[in-house]
């Protein structure tokens, strides 16, 4: 990795793309058993639309969003890969932060067996009550989260302590759209765009336009692997193929 505060990952879409469709990938920390000067510890950030899956959380993690373009409140789940502090100690910190900023929507946290007690306590250290609920799931190899859109499974890894990785995967993804042919059946540009790459039907000058006319065909979702600490596995190579 670079020594950067932190990098940030992005596909080129088109003009017009659904936000659902664009995934960022922001690195908030990426240094090894304590912070340094130019890095944080780990935590890395996928943005998928208007959502935020947080995988790890060490100390300041929530500082590190501030220093990036991403909102911390936009965060829905957090994914802890193991116990050791540097990937978990920011976890008080942007709780805390998350209540003072008036958040009211629940967070849900997950991580290796045992990270219902973890939770619990981190959450109640202190003279400290979240304004919102705070719900923690331990999960074993194989289980997975369904996202709507996507899952989030935990594989197991080589570690010294109980440790789990994640594959983030998207389910089939409509056809990529096409510009030429929207423009040629008049379909101007703006919310109509949108609209029919979400599945959605529109109407140019009397004429029905559906998303097949102007969508190719469907494609297979994005994968994401995310291992924490590890030493080499074949589960890890399976899961990323």
């Amino acid at each position: 990795m670079r020594a950067r505060a932190m990098e940030r990952f992005a596909e080129k879409v088109p003009t017009g793309t659904p936000d659902s469709e664009v995934v960022q990938i922001v690195f908030l920390g990426t240094s090894g058993s304590w912070p340094t000067p130019k890095r944080n510890v780990s935590a890395v950030a996928v943005k998928r639309g208007p959502e935020v899956l947080l995988f790890d959380c060490g100390e300041g993690t929530q500082r590190q969003f501030m220093l990036s373009k991403l909102s911390f409140m936009q965060t829905t789940r957090v994914f802890l890969t193991h116990f050791h502090g540097d990937h978990f100690l920011g976890l008080p910190g942007l709780i805390q932060s998350m209540s003072m900023n008036g958040r009211e929507k629940e967070l849900l946290v997950y991580g290796p067996t045992g990270t219902e007690d973890l939770v619990r306590t981190l959450v109640n250290l202190g003279h400290f009550a979240p304004a919102f609920s705070v719900v923690a799931k331990g999960l074993k190899g194989g289980v997975g989260v369904d996202g709507g859109e996507y899952t989030v499974r935990a594989i197991d890894t080589s570690h010294t302590v109980p440790s789990v990785g994640y594959v983030l995967e998207e389910g089939s993804r409509p056809g990529r759209f096409s510009l030429e042919k929207a423009k040629a059946l008049g379909v101007p540009e703006g919310p109509m765009y949108s609209r029919l790459q979400e599945g959605q039907s529109v109407t140019v000058a009397g004429r029905t336009i559906t998303p097949e006319m102007v969508l190719g065909p469907p494609r297979r979702g994005r994968k994401i692997v995310y291992t924490g600490d590890t030493l080499p596995s074949a589960r890890l190579l399976e899961a990323a193929e």
